[in-house]
């Protein structure tokens, strides 16, 4: 059990468009970006549409992002690779009714898995994130909040002192030795700048707060313990 736990209010952090390859370079998430990492595509005219957030691998065949970000009903999903592959449309596996989380396949092997953290987040731990945002840095650098926290719908994690913004959801949190700690989520305690970046496509009150903004992480440890009940491990 870790040592500190929140009960949080919620904002999504769903998307709102280049890849984050290049300003990952030297960092501890660039490797996790280049082969693991995808933005997520809603189906469009005859290829990928409408920019919905981000997606990573987690075991072979398998890509996790958040429920949120999907449109309702969708059975199927675009993925492009952080490197600039071509995309590829891939199916919708399950969603949890547990928390923000919902299983992509690849069976093509478009994305190579993370490196998975095997060690609880702590308070002070510095990380890195990875997320398709309209307009603004597609890497942020972090630090952790409260290393145990439970968001209602959303699941249990923790939270960042983070700047991410609109597009980052369900992009990959990395530690120093880029391994996977959990996927961006939510923004606790939000207000209306959310609500202007989901109409406008530009996060302003993300851009404006920058490493100030709290953040949502959903524990990459949770979300692997729910994918055997989902049935699709």
């Amino acid at each position: 059990m870790l040592a500190r736990r929140g009960l949080l209010a919620l904002m999504p952090l769903s998307a709102c468009t280049g890849l984050p390859s290049g300003e990952s370079a030297g960092l501890p998430i660039a490797s996790l970006v280049g082969t693991g990492f995808a933005a997520l595509h809603a189906e469009g005219e005859g290829g990928p549409g409408a920019l919905l957030g981000s997606a990573v691998a987690v075991a072979p065949g398998l890509v996790a992002c958040t429920t949120h970000a999907l449109p309702a009903g969708a059975r199927t999903v675009w993925l492009r690779r952080g490197d600039g592959a071509p995309a590829r449309r891939v199916p919708v596996l399950a969603h949890s009714p547990r928390m923000d989380l919902t299983i992509l396949g690849d069976g093509e092997g478009l994305l190579t898995p993370a490196a998975l953290c095997n060690r609880p987040v702590e308070a002070g731990d510095r990380i890195w994130a990875a997320g398709m945002p309209g307009i603004g840095p597609g890497v942020a650098t972090g630090i952790v909040e409260i290393p145990d926290a439970i968001l209602p719908r959303f699941g249990r994690g923790f939270t960042a002192r983070l700047a991410a913004l609109m597009g980052y959801s369900g992009g990959p949190v990395v530690g120093p030795d880029g391994c996977l700690r959990g996927l961006v989520a939510a923004l606790p305690d939000g207000d209306g700048a959310g609500v202007l970046a989901a109409l406008s496509g530009i996060d302003l009150g993300g851009l404006a707060r920058g490493a100030d903004r709290r953040v949502f992480i959903l524990s990459i440890r949770q979300a692997l313990e729910e994918v055997p009940r989902l049935g699709v491990a």
